[in-house]
Formats: structure tokens, C-alpha cells, sequence
């Protein structure tokens, strides 16, 4: 949240040199500390307010740009610029994102000796593109949070949305959703599944407007909730999908092409739905795919636990270990990865730093190839799909 005395302090200049990996411009103050500042953009020359500071950082906000970058653009959508929180560079020029995203990857991995870092791809449109979003109902208006804080902001249209799913969403908001979050999933065939998080007297009469097929109110499903939103791959509203239909294609592609052709047997861990468990049985490979709890409908061979778990519960040999960790990683999962000895590795991140710190952990093991992607444009996420090998005894 924002310091309240910031309005009575005295505005101080920073030239913004970088993108940060939570979105945030970066540049240094008169003294050379380190200063984050939402909605900046590269070369930017700022005046702001410090609402947060440190010894070693300080957080500020704009109060006027001075000399915009080169970089700088008028950001497409008006709740962009009322601080919806929803996306952190509309404001940024979609080149400079894919510079900004490369640099942040290469940064991350920097310690990883011999590793190549390859040029990001770009599979996703810049506007349009998401399949699945999740918004919050207050006094039965949808919303989205203001940018750092926990006011929120009635939302009529989101350009991140694919058209058919902004259409759907458009008929939910005017039917008065009841309060809580609020979910969308739209599948390959134009068909959409809405949840609410408390039941809904109004959610059966949605099913067959704007392409609804299923509404799941608090725990009553009326029509159908679980939707086949890429060939062989099914999920539900709340169920954790990658956001882009193109982008994730290119995410499961990368990561085949990572892997190699088969055959050879693979544990596939954190493989939640199987949407790399597909492309990896197709490449030639005898997978049993893994995660924490079985999804709606779970890939052949599927085994519930958690990944440590499963790795000491199921007997080897392994050829290769996949795994696509959350956020936070998988570092309860590398002691049991390296006794396993798989003779190689790939693993798909969203976060790249705690991508290189996992690396750094596989001991015996040696980064060869890494490839960012920008799967999400306007926002400060990248994947990466990397490529570890056994090294030579």
C-alpha cells in the first residue's frame, strides 16, 4: 500500500535504466540506491514520490515523467490507466517487453556456467489472447484490484480477453454474479465454463447464452464445467491452464523439442492435466505423469502425490524427469531427482530465478540450453523451458 505522507514529501528525479522481473522499472537515486517504480518504462526520466525505503532500496511512485522513453506508449486499455492491476506494461512497446523479458532471464541464470540462453519467442498475440481469467464480485459488480492495493475496480471489458470469452463475460457481469471470485475457462471448440465461489439461484438460466456451457455455483454445477479446452486436455474454471491458446502451444512444443524423441521411460512431475504429457507420449516416450492431486480427468497412468513423495515411492530406472513446478519451484523435489540419475532433465518455469536456483542444486547435472517465452504480452511473465544433461562420469 502506499505511504500516506508521500503527498508531503519532496518528488525526486530518477532515470529508469531496466525492467524488473516483478514488473517494476529500475533505476538509482542521487545517493545510487536502488529505486523500484511501477509503470515506469526503460529511459524513462522521472520525478517520484518515495512511499517505501530502505537501506539498500527504495520503492517510489510516478508523480510526473519528465522525459518519456523511447519505449513508452499510450497503453491500449482505459483500466490500464484508472490502475487496474491486471496487467504491469501495457504503457511498455511490445519490443521492448521481449528485450526487458530476455534480459531478466539471462540475469537469473547468469551463474549457470555454459548454459545458452536462446532468443525469446513471441507465440502470443499482444492483445486478446487470454482463455481463462478470474475476477472478484463486490456488490454484484465484477472487478479487478487497483495496482498494489486492495481496492478494486468495475471492469466492463478486458482486451486481454479472447473476444468470445470477453462476450461471455460481458452476459455474467450483467446477470449479477453473487460476491466472491468469479471464473472463466473458454475451450478449443468456442465452448465456456463459468464459476462462482457461492451459489447462484440465476446460474442455470446462463447455460447456452455467449457460448456458456456450465455454471459451477459454490458446489451445483448446472451443464457442463469441465471443458476439453485442447484436444486431450480438460479443465474446469478454477483448474490452473496456461492462459494463451498459441502460447501454450509453443510452451508444449519447446519443451518435446527439449526432450527428444522417446522411447525411454519418464516421470513427468507437477504434470497437473497432462498438458505435456500429451506432446511427450507422442515424441515416442512411456510416461507416467505425476502431481499433488488427480485432475478432473486424469492422463493414463497417473499417480497422485507429491513429487518427493513419488519420486521415493515409484522405482526407477528413469531415462528423463520433466517436471513444470509452480512459482515457488521444486526444491523439496532435487535430492530425489538427482538419486534418480535420469540421464536428463527438462523443466519448464515461470519463474527463472528460482529456475536457476534449482539448477544450481542438481548436482551431476549440467544446464545446456535454455529458452524464454512470452506466453503472457503486457504482463512481467516469462517461461522458460531448460535443458539439463547428465554429466559424463
Amino acid at each position: 500500500m502506499t505511504d500516506p505522507s508521500r503527498a508531503a514529501t519532496a518528488p525526486v528525479r530518477i532515470d529508469i535504466t531496466a525492467l524488473a522481473a516483478g514488473g517494476d522499472g529500475v533505476g538509482r537515486d542521487a545517493g545510487g540506491r536502488v529505486t523500484f517504480v511501477p509503470r515506469a518504462a526503460p529511459d524513462d526520466r522521472l520525478r517520484v514520490h518515495v512511499v517505501h525505503e530502505t537501506a539498500s532500496y527504495a520503492r517510489a511512485e510516478i508523480a510526473e515523467i519528465e522525459t518519456p522513453g523511447a519505449s513508452r506508449v499510450a497503453p491500449p486499455c482505459p483500466h490500464f490507466r484508472e490502475r487496474c492491476g491486471g496487467c504491469q506494461w501495457q504503457h511498455v512497446a511490445r519490443a521492448a517487453q521481449l528485450t526487458a523479458k530476455q534480459a531478466i532471464v539471462a540475469g537469473a541464470l547468469r551463474k549457470l556456467a555454459g548454459v545458452r540462453i536462446h532468443p525469446i519467442a513471441d507465440p502470443a498475440p499482444a492483445l486478446g489472447w487470454r482463455r481463462r481469467a478470474r475476477f472478484h464480485v463486490a456488490q454484484g459488480r465484477a472487478e479487478l484490484y487497483a495496482l498494489g492495493s486492495d481496492r478494486v475496480l468495475p471492469i466492463d471489458h478486458c482486451p486481454q480477453l479472447e473476444p468470445a470469452l470477453d462476450a461471455a463475460y460481458a452476459v455474467v457481469r450483467a446477470a449479477t454474479p453473487p460476491d466472491g471470485e468469479l471464473a472463466l475457462v473458454l475451450a478449443h471448440d468456442g465452448r465456456i465454463a463459468v464459476a462462482t465461489e457461492r451459489a447462484w439461484r440465476g446460474a442455470a438460466r446462463l447455460v447456452g447464452r455467449a457460448g456458456i456451457a456450465g455454471v459451477l455455483a459454490g458446489d451445483v454445477a448446472s451443464g457442463e464445467v469441465v471443458l476439453e479446452i485442447e484436444p486431450g486436455l480438460w479443465s474446469a474454471p478454477w483448474d490452473f491452464a496456461q492462459a494463451s491458446a498459441a502460447g501454450n502451444a509453443a510452451l508444449v512444443a519447446q519443451a518435446r523439442s527439449a526432450l527428444g524423441r522417446g522411447p525411454g521411460r519418464l516421470l513427468e512431475l507437477h504434470a497437473g492435466a497432462g498438458n505435456f504429457t500429451r506432446g511427450f507420449v507422442a515424441e515416442g516416450w512411456d510416461v507416467t505423469p505425476s502431481d499433488v492431486a488427480a485432475p478432473p480427468r486424469p492422463p493414463p497412468g497417473f499417480v497422485a502425490g507429491a513429487a518427493h513423495d513419488v519420486l521415493a515411492r515409484l522405482a526407477g530406472p528413469w531415462d528423463a524427469i520433466a517436471l513444470d513446478p509452480p512459482r515457488t519451484g521444486a526444491a523439496e523435489a532435487i535430492d530425489g531427482i538427482v538419486r534418480a540419475a535420469p540421464r536428463t532433465i527438462v523443466y519448464v518455469s515461470c519463474d527463472p530465478a528460482t529456475l536457476a536456483r534449482d539448477a544450481a542444486r542438481l548436482a551431476g547435472y549440467r544446464a545446456t540450453d535454455a529458452w524464454p517465452l512470452d506466453v503472457m504480452p503486457q504482463t512481467a511473465h516469462v517461461e522458460v523451458v531448460m535443458r539439463l544433461e547428465r554429466a559424463a562420469v
